[in-house]
């Protein structure tokens, strides 16, 4: 009796686990503790329809409802077709996963039936401690195990840690099963080794979950660098753009010279006026840039409106920067970039009406910014906030 009843706990817990596991997204409406607390209640509802022996086709549509709706009230992300389908994969791998343990056991073990194994409750635990192992394996490859925007060089000790542990404790449960059937065993050696086989089974999901979390800080820490070598790169080609401005500059206001001194000539002397005159006049034009008080940031804008006077955006740019000496320029040239991108970019989802709003300043040693745009579509909020649309998120620091 005490044997079932840890079957049951065993297999429904972890299935639970996994299936929470696999439907999981990202942003959570409440707090960590608050969601923990609901995940906990739902999982336990699960295992106590298991203990009461209720009809299969009601706890699996239990099942299917709870987990949908508990994920629509915890996630503000969530997608219905997106639950439904990840659902749907999940129980084909995990009857897939069924199927090779009773498909592995009966070649090692040579059995004939299946009440050859399943008539025997502690290999039968055994078995669920290898299925459900093997459906993290496998569960993780079919869902999370994909190409990232930027990718991780694994070394090799790296690639050995990530699986070699899990994959030798399915090869020692897979052992286990094979001494408890072949050889013989006194009985009272039965739960020492399914306590051993559980153990193996905890350790192998900690250290799979660990190596997952120190695999995501380090592509974490790989997009932070490639964001800052992008950075630097930019940082680098306004530096360049603002040294050729200078030398141009330098040969407008000598070519303005040159051509006052001609236009001094005496007039029966000089047959070019007009055109001097023309020639000065485009002169002045082009002198009048975007003036911020700080060079790289005049480039910077002069480069953005560019692109926004091509795309037929109206704009309204109020930037002064002459007392700005607290954050460096390679961090501002970022800042205000990428925060005029996401203005241009946002402003692309408008069909008329398109303009943005820039305005910078500095008050007693801090950076003023008020940033508008026209915007068409649906905004998300959580906890009274904005919620990002992008789907790859960075926090940027000024130091």
């Amino acid at each position: 009796m005490t044997l079932t009843i840890l079957l049951t706990l065993l297999g429904t817990s972890i299935d639970t686990i996994l299936l929470c596991y696999c439907t999981k997204y990202f942003n959570f409406r409440y707090s960590y503790i608050k969601s923990g607390i609901l995940y906990t209640l739902w999982g336990l509802s699960i295992i106590l329809l298991n203990l009461l022996s209720c009809p299969f086709i009601f706890k699996l549509i239990y099942e299917l409802f709870s987990i949908i709706f508990l994920n629509r009230y915890l996630y503000l992300d969530f997608q219905l077709k997106s639950t439904l389908k990840m659902i749907v994969v999940f129980y084909i791998v995990l009857c897939l996963c069924e199927l090779l343990t009773v498909g592995i056991c009966f070649s090692v073990l040579h059995c004939t039936s299946l009440s050859d194994i399943f008539d025997n409750q502690v290999l039968s635990l055994e078995m669920i401690i290898f299925s459900k192992i093997l459906s993290l394996l496998l569960l993780h490859f079919v869902f999370y195990h994909k190409q990232n925007d930027i990718e991780i060089s694994f070394t090799p000790i790296e690639s050995i840690l990530y699986f070699l542990p899990i994959i030798t404790c399915l090869l020692l449960i897979l052992g286990i099963i094979y001494l408890l059937k072949i050889s013989n065993i006194s009985s009272q050696y039965h739960e020492v080794f399914l306590w051993i086989s559980i153990v193996l089974m905890i350790s192998s999901f900690c250290h799979f979950i660990l190596f997952n979390l120190y695999l995501s800080k380090k592509a974490e820490e790989n997009y932070i660098n490639f964001v800052k070598s992008q950075e630097e790169k930019t940082f680098y080609y306004y530096q360049q753009k603002q040294k050729d401005i200078e030398d141009l500059n330098i040969i407008r206001h000598d070519l303005k010279n040159q051509l006052l001194a001609l236009k001094s000539q005496p007039a029966e002397s000089n047959q070019y006026t007009q055109h001097i005159d023309s020639l000065l006049n485009d002169l002045s034009k082009s002198s009048s840039a975007i003036h911020t008080g700080n060079p790289f940031i005049d480039v910077l804008i002069s480069e953005k409106l560019k692109l926004i006077h091509e795309q037929h955006i109206s704009c309204k740019i109020n930037v002064e920067l002459e007392n700005i000496h607290f954050i460096r320029n390679i961090e501002l040239c970022s800042l205000l970039g990428n925060l005029l991108d996401n203005c241009i970019e946002a402003t692309q989802c408008c069909d008329k009406n398109k303009s943005i709003t820039l305005c910078c300043n500095t008050t007693q040693n801090h950076f003023c910014i008020h940033a508008s745009n026209t915007y068409n579509k649906k905004l998300k909020y959580k906890n009274g906030s904005f919620i990002t649309t992008k789907k790859i998120l960075l926090c940027m620091v000024l130091e």
